[in-house]
């Protein structure tokens, strides 16, 4: 794939609006993941970039985390924050945008419903790795990780969706008029 100067443009822009959204969370007392509003900028980014480009905008988000750049929740950053507990939900941004940029271009006449539902599964992905990361990163039980970092999430998450279906439905009409953002 050749990325084009609007490309990469539009992947920086992105990959920063994930970073800022990252900094914006609510600490959960009773578990290791705090509530950010990141997932809101992968629910976005997928929405309206499509798979390779949202995908590029969370790889270049986890990688500079992973160098040590300040760009996960808290300001924090390096390889240790990826390999602890949150780890699985971080690097699940990649394949959770990838998965949702491409149904949301495959599907015809993408409607607000449909990408609820496309979201609906990024999440399952999120939540798969993340749960799964936790619990080989802290040895904790199943019904611990669920009790501790999914279900807590659940209706945050949603209202996330809830929004995003909103914004990112207006945006990609828009927008599509105007030839500001990349195609496919």
């Amino acid at each position: 794939m050749k990325l084009s100067i609007k490309d990469l443009v539009t992947i920086a822009l992105f990959t920063a609006i994930t970073v800022i959204f990252a900094q914006i969370s609510l600490p959960v007392p009773f578990s290791p993941v705090p509530i950010t509003l990141s997932l809101f900028a992968v629910f976005l980014s997928a929405m309206l970039l499509g798979a390779k480009r949202a995908a590029f905008v969370n790889i270049v988000y986890v990688l500079l985390g992973i160098c040590g750049a300040p760009v996960f929740q808290g300001f924090t950053g390096g390889i240790g924050k990826v390999l602890g507990p949150t780890g699985g939900y971080i690097i699940s941004y990649i394949p959770m945008a990838f998965v949702m940029g491409k149904l949301v271009n495959d599907i015809k006449r993408i409607t607000r419903i449909k990408m609820v539902y496309i979201m609906l599964l990024g999440l399952v992905i999120c939540y798969g790795f993340g749960a799964a990361w936790l619990m080989i990163s802290t040895g904790i039980s199943p019904a611990a990780v669920l009790q501790s970092a999914v279900l807590p999430f659940i209706i945050p998450d949603l209202v996330k969706i809830g929004l995003v279906s909103v914004i990112a439905y207006e945006l990609r009409t828009r927008l599509a008029e105007t030839n500001i953002l990349p195609k496919g």
